[in-house]
This record gives C-alpha cells, structure tokens and sequence, in this order.
C-alpha cells in the first residue's frame, strides 16, 4: 500500500485578492428607477393643469369625452362632472394641456359650445360632429384655477379683418349679435357685440364691416335701424316700407355715405338713427323753432311747393335753455335756397268759422315749408308762424296786448274797428303772470293806431246800467262764437309798443276817462260806504266823475275817484267829499230832516263834494271821506297841542275866544317818550281860519282864588282853553301854556340859599310896579342853592343892567339890637304875595342892558341905599 504523501506539500497554496467599488448587479435596479421617475414625470406633464368650472347644469357635458378647445384646437379634457355640496351648481374637473396653462388667467371665459340655430343664423355646426365641447377665451389678470361659465357665448369680433365701427343709439331695438349692415341692400358687415353704457345710458353697438367693404364708410357716414316694417302717413298717402326679409325676422341697420366724406379710423363711433326719416341724409341745417311748436323730431317734413325736400332728424334745447332747435337736412339739390333770405314757416293745423288748413296735422303733426329768398349762404334759421309771415310780406304793424286773463281769445282773432277787419293777434302766451296777445294790424290801417288806443274784447254780450237805462250790446254772430277785439283810436300819431286789453268797452271808456279826461284823487274813508266801481261823484247833484277802485289800507279804505277835465277846477284847497247814497234823515227839535240822494245815487251809491271853509279835508296826502254832509260841516279842522300835562282839561273842554266857544279838546294821549301830553281838538269849521293859524296862543284858564283877590271865577264849574288869534300861516301844531299870551317874557336867573317866600308868579318890582313874575323854582344842581328862573316883561327889560341888584321884599322883616327893635315891612300887597325887587345903582356909569339869562344873587334883604338908587335909565321905545 502506497504512503501517503506528506500534505502539507500537496496543498496548493492559494492567494486571495479583497476588491472594493459597485457591483455591476446594481445597475439594472438603478435603471428601472430611473425609467419609473421618467414615467411619472411624463405622465405629470401629460395631465397638464387641473381646473375646476362651474356650470348651471350638466347638459351636453360628458367626463373624458367632452374636450377645452381654443380657436378650434384641443387644449384640455374634462376628467370629473361632479354636484356642489348646496346641489346648486354643476363643477367640473379638468386638465389643461401644459402647453395650454398660459391660458388660465383671472378674465379667462369658459362657455359650452352646441349647435344652435337662430332669426341671424346657425352657430355651432361643428358640434354636431365632434359633439359638444368647452371654448375658452384667453383673459388678463393673475393665474386662477377655479371658474364660472358663461351661460351663453360671449360676444366675440370675428376673426376677420375689417373696419370695425361703434354706433350710439338711445335703444337696442330689434337689432342683436349677428344683424346684417346692408348698403343699398347689400350686405357689408354685422354686428358682433353691445352694451349698455352706464354713463350716458344709451346702447353701444359693435359692428364689423367687411375688408372689401370699408372704403364705404366715410365721415359723412349715416346709420339707421332698417329692422322692421316702417309705415309713413304723408303727403302722397301711406308708405309701407321695410328693408329685406331677414332684416323683418333678425333685425338690421342700413348706412349711406355721401360722397365728400373723408376716411375715418378703426373704432370710429357714428350715431344710430331710428330710421330712414331721422338718417339725416343731406345738407344739415339748424332750425330755431318757436314755442309749442307740434314738431315731431322723427321725420317732420320740410315741404317746398308740395314736395318734401328735408326732414327733421331731432330737437334739443340751445345752451341757455331758452330755444328749441332742430337739426334737419335738406336734399342737395336745393342748396341754392339755403341763404339767409330763406325763411321756414310753420304749418299749423287750423279749424274754425273762418275755414279750415292743414287738417291732416292733427295725425301726423306740423312740418315747415321753404319760402325761397336770396342773399349768402347760410345754415341757421328761424322758423315763424304763417300770420308772422303774413305779417312780414304785408308790412303790417306789430305790437303786444296784455290782460289779467285770456277771454277765450285764441291766434287768428279778429281786430276790429268800427265792425271792419283791420289785423289780427297771431300769438298767445302766458308771460310773468299776465297773457300777452301778439297784435298786426294792417298797412293800409296803420294810421290808426295811436298813442292812446284802447283794446276791448268785442265777442260777447254787454249789459251796462247807463244813466238812460240798461244798455244791452249783442255782437254778430261770427264774432259772438270766434270772439273779437275792436279799439278807439285817440291820441298823438305815433305808436306805443304794447297796450291794455280790456274786458269791454265800458272799461275801455273808464280808462280813457281816467287817463286823458280826468284827475285822479284817493279819499279814505274808516269803512267801506254803500258804492261800487262806476258810482259817480256829484257836485251839486252834478255827475263829474266816477269811482274806479277801492282796496284796504291801514285802519280803512282807500278809494280812488276820477273827476272830468272840465270839472278839474273845482277840486280846491278846501273841497269837502262825503258820502251821497241812499237816504239821509236827521232829527232835532226844530223836527225831521229827510235828503234823499239821485235815484242813480241811491241804485250804485255815490259820493257827492263841495268847497267848505274850515274843514279837516285831507289825511296826508289822501282826501278825507264823511259819512254824511251833515257831519263834514261841523266838523272843522283837528289841531293838537303839547302840554305839560292834563290837570285842568279833559275831553270836551271848550275852547274859547273872548268867552264865544271856537273848538274843543276831542282826544288826550299821554306821550311816555317826551314826559308830556299830546291833545287833540277840534276847531269849528268858521274859525278855522283865525284859529288854526301861526302866531295864535292856547293855555289853560283856570280859577285863581288869593288874599290879593279872585280871578276866572267862571272856571269854577270848569277850566276852559283860552285863545289869542294869531295872523299867519295855517298851522295845527301849538304848545299849551298855563299863562297868557301878554308881552313877550325876558328870562333872567337869581341864585339863593334858601327859598323863603318865594314861589311860581311872586311879582318882580321895580319901585313897587310889577314888571315881571318868578317862572320856576328849583333846587340847584349841586344842591348847595335855590335856582329862581324870572320873566321880564319886554317892555321892562332895558331896565335890567348888567349891575342891578335883585333883594326879597315878601313879608315883614323884624331886627332886635342894642338900639331898639326895627321892624321892615313893604306893601299889604307884597305881604300878601311876596315880592322880589331890584335896583340900578346910580354911583357909576350905566351899564348895559342885561342879556336873556344872565344871573344874579338875589339878596335876602336889601341895604339901606338900595332904595335909594335913582338911576336915570333911558327907556330905548320912546
């Protein structure tokens, strides 16, 4: 047996090698991860932008059938049609294509395309082989993925190239998305949108007009809405017209050009007229149309010798708001009549008596026609009335007629004189509250209008209570149903601009009267008398005027009268009114007196005048008005006085004149602002003269009973006023004194210390005669001295000097000394009433004669010279 080898030289020995880095293993798992991440990403980029839109309903909508397209290209799917939670709405998820997301903006428009057939054609046929789907309209704005579909497709500019236009119109009319633009019937564009503008609420309507086409459209474009049917009731009958069948069905507009407009730019804005009519096709001319006009400004015809040969396209109001004005136009051929010779008149309906025009107005309104003229070339005019034309062409005179009322007067009234045509009004107007009537009158009639014309409506039936009777006036029969207006003609040659139109011919009358022929006055009276308008006024039973108005004034009636020309003269200073109605009875004891008045006097009242001396006639400026003849002759003339108070009068004192009665007090009002009493009398009419005159001197007479005597003893049983004539102008105001009149007083002032004896009316002597009295006593200013105001008589005043001496002798004086008693005493009469006395010395050289006021001490004795100072003091009156 064979020995085994040795092993540890038969094992081979073996090396090995440790390797470091990536197994080749991994790289298959490397790779289908990346495949994985690059399916995800594409199926991400696939699924594009997911959207959410809501709907009203589901209708036509399907979840991954119905596709997004943008302008015929597919741009997304929907995934998802779900119900919102409130089971309102329809949402709907979808995916937009990425490269599609740009489109998802905040203005972005979603709407659900189906085929629909409508009056302006189909839209939507290529649904009917795709099926239904969702449009899109790129927006502006931020990225948004939630959105609200429109319930119907917005309107959108054809994709074509073109002219696009704006036209304004006040409504929409018939006229909708997809309404044909025709010229001269052919079709050159539609409309593709419009709106409401908010701003001045009228309806903007979008149009395209086809590439081809657009030349047509100039500046001088027209357009008009030629949907419909248009009917038009002229002058050749009833025109029936409408543009084409589908413009009848779908609506329509219709444009002229004319041929001098110029190009105009993309999105230019024209206006939409309502119709051919209003097109404003021609030359364009403004009209200024007069007040009340009946112009329709939807075609109104402008007519030249039966032919229309404008129209009127609208009326708005001038800038300050005062005119009317329309625009029209007019057919080029007439250019040549368009000058500022041209006039345009308004035709107006007329139905009357005097015949009947233009009847057919009342249905389809007035129009104008063109009376031709010549001149230069103009755009602007004035419309008148057919009897302003009239006017014109015949020369006739215009002026204007005011009354408070219209009488039922209407345009075209007749204006008479003696019952013969001579003009008529051809305006009526309400201004600033009273009707004004625009008159013509005539050439051939001219000369009758005058300075002071009257106009009186002459159309009716008159009855007028006359001094003859009742006077009734019926009129014909045209002018009793049309109603006319006639006139007087008086006065200077030339012509006033306007007059009064009066009711009738009585007032007329009345006016005339009171304007040419009369003097107007105003009596007042405290209350109404038994007259009217129209009473007459009567001197002496005389009827010289009239009453022609009466109204309320303060604390009375203020009547106003008109008294004839030729009986002016009679009215004077001293003319008396009082009231002359009905029946006048007075009862005394020499028994009854019955005055009756004229019968017209006692039918219509009256006031009857006459000149009496004496008597109050006038309250200011106004004549005063007595209740009967009676009343105005006793009553004389009111004065009043001031005085320092009543004491010693009372109403119904007399006022006498050397004991014969002259007036008396008839009223006593204190006056609280002057501390003083107001009285007012009255003087007897015969007195009047001499009493209620300047220079005259009232005061109070009352009973003075002394130990120096009595005087006025006939006071006892009551004070009187005594008065002292005077001989000026006549007067009413006087100062009541309490002394008389006699000479004129000289004021003079003494100062004391104390007031002894003396008081108001203690003499003033000069060697014993009395020369002067004390006025006033009162305490001084200052308290610190008696002021005594004296009154020297003006015949005794040169004998007050600058350096006389003023002593008291009242009473007795008595002085007790070593040497005796001495006892003074002056007169028993200045015992009695006291005395002041005063003296001139005689030892230097005379002084002057002492001015009004001066003041002096008064000497409460005198010495023992003052006596028998002897002065030589000339007297300067001799």
């Amino acid at each position: 047996m064979n020995q085994p080898k040795n092993l540890d030289s038969s094992i081979e020995q073996v090396n090995i090698k440790e390797e470091r880095g990536i197994s080749p293993l991994w790289i298959l798992p490397l790779l289908a991860l990346c495949l994985g991440g690059w399916l995800v990403y594409s199926s991400l980029m696939e699924a594009g932008q997911r959207i959410q839109i809501y709907f009203e309903d589901a209708q036509g909508l399907m979840a991954g059938r119905t596709t997004i397209r943008y302008q015929g290209l597919e741009v997304g799917m929907v995934k998802n049609i779900t119900l919102s939670k409130d089971l309102s709405n329809i949402y709907v998820d979808a995916d937009i294509y990425p490269e599609a997301s740009d489109l998802l903006k905040e203005n972005t428009q979603f709407w659900l395309v189906k085929p629909q057939a409508s009056l302006t054609g189909i839209s939507g046929l290529d649904a009917l082989v795709s099926g239904n789907y969702i449009a899109i309209l790129p927006g502006s704005g931020e990225a948004k993925t939630k959105f609200t579909a429109l319930a119907n497709s917005p309107a959108i500019q054809p994709n074509t190239t073109g002219l696009s236009v704006t036209l304004r119109s006040k409504d929409l009319g018939s006229i909708s998305v997809g309404s044909k633009i025709y010229y001269k019937k052919i079709p050159i564009g539609e409309v593709y949108n419009f709106k409401l503008d908010h701003k001045t609420d009228n309806v903007r309507i979008k149009a395209l007009i086809e590439e081809q086409y657009a030349h047509l459209i100039t500046s001088k474009s027209r357009f008009w809405n030629a949907s419909g049917i248009g009917a038009n009731i002229g002058f050749n009958g009833v025109d029936v017209q409408f543009e084409s069948l589908s413009a009848l069905i779908g609506g329509a507009i219709a444009v002229d050009s004319p041929d001098d407009g110029k190009a105009i730019e993309n999105g230019k804005e024209f206006r939409l007229y309502s119709n051919i009519k209003t097109a404003g096709r021609g030359i364009p001319i403004k009209i200024t149309l007069p007040d009340n006009n009946q112009i329709s400004p939807n075609g109104s015809a402008i007519m030249y010798r039966g032919l229309e040969i404008g129209q009127i396209n609208s009326l708005k109001l001038s800038d300050d708001k005062k005119d009317i004005i329309a625009s029209a136009t007019v057919e080029p051929a007439f250019t040549d009549y368009l000058n500022d010779g041209s006039r345009f008149v308004l035709e107006e309906a007329k139905l009357g008596l005097s015949g009947v025009e233009n009847i057919g107005n009342l249905v389809r309104g007035n129009f104008l026609t063109l009376v031709p003229g010549t001149g230069e070339r103009s755009r602007e005019f004035t419309a008148i009335r057919k009897p302003e034309l009239i006017k014109q062409d015949a020369k006739a005179l215009t002026f204007s007629l005011y009354a408070d009322r219209s009488f039922g007067l209407t345009p075209d009234t007749t204006i008479l004189y003696k019952g013969i045509k001579v003009g008529s009004i051809t305006h009526v107007a309400l201004v600033n509250d009273r009707v004004k009537f625009d008159a013509m009158v005539f050439e051939k009639y001219k000369h009758l209008i005058k300075s002071n014309n009257k106009f009186f409506v002459s159309g009716s039936v008159s009855a007028e209570l006359t001094d003859s009777g009742l006077n009734i006036d019926v009129p014909p029969t045209q002018a009793l149903i049309s109603g006319s207006i006639s006139f007087t003609s008086e006065g200077k040659g030339y012509k006033q601009k306007s007059y009064t139109l009066f009711k009738n011919s009585s007032l007329a009358e009345l006016a005339q009267f009171k304007t040419e022929k009369s003097t107007e006055l105003t009596l007042f009276s405290t209350e109404l008398p038994p007259i009217t308008k129209n009473s007459p006024i009567l001197y002496r039973n005389l009827v010289v005027g009239k009453v022609t108005d009466f109204n309320l004034g303060n604390d009375g009636v203020n009547i106003k009268i008109n008294i004839e020309k030729q009986y002016a003269h009679l009215i004077q200073a001293d003319t008396v009114f009082w009231n002359y109605s009905g029946v006048n009875v007075e009862a005394s004891l020499s028994g009854v007196n019955i005055q009756a008045a004229p019968l017209m006097s006692m039918i219509r009242g009256g006031i009857g005048f006459d000149n009496i001396q004496g008597v109050e006639n006038k309250l200011g400026k106004k004549w005063k008005l007595y209740s009967n003849l009676s009343e105005a002759q006793e009553f004389g003339k009111i004065i009043a006085f001031t005085a320092k108070d009543s004491n010693a009068i009372d109403k119904g004192t007399q006022i006498k004149y050397k004991g014969v009665s002259v007036g008396e007090v008839s009223k006593i009002t204190p006056n609280f602002s002057s501390d003083n009493v107001y009285v007012q009398a009255r003087i007897y009419p015969e007195y009047v003269d001499q009493i209620a005159v300047a220079g005259s001197h009232f005061w109070v007479v009352e009973p003075s009973i002394s130990l120096a005597g009595a005087e006025n003893l006939d006071t006892l049983l009551g004070s009187y006023i005594q008065v002292t004539p005077g001989s000026g102008k006549a007067k009413t105001q006087f100062t009541l004194s309490d002394q008389p009149q006699g000479d004129q007083f000289i004021s003079y002032t003494l100062e004391a210390l104390s007031r002894g004896s003396v008081k108001v009316g203690t003499p003033i002597l000069f060697r014993e005669i009395e020369v002067g009295e004390v006025t006033d006593v009162r305490l001084g200013d200052l308290s610190d001295r008696i002021i005594i105001t004296i009154g020297i008589h003006s015949e005794f005043a040169y004998l007050v000097r600058e350096n006389s001496v003023f002593w008291n002798v009242s009473g007795v004086n008595m002085s007790i000394g070593l040497s005796g008693a001495k006892v003074q005493a002056g007169t028993v009469d200045s015992i009695l009433r006291g005395g002041i006395a005063f003296s001139t010395p005689d030892d230097e050289t005379l002084k002057p004669q002492a001015k009004a006021h001066k003041s002096y001490l008064l000497h409460k004795t005198a010495e023992e010279d003052w006596a028998l100072w002897n002065a030589a003091i000339p007297n300067p009156n001799k």
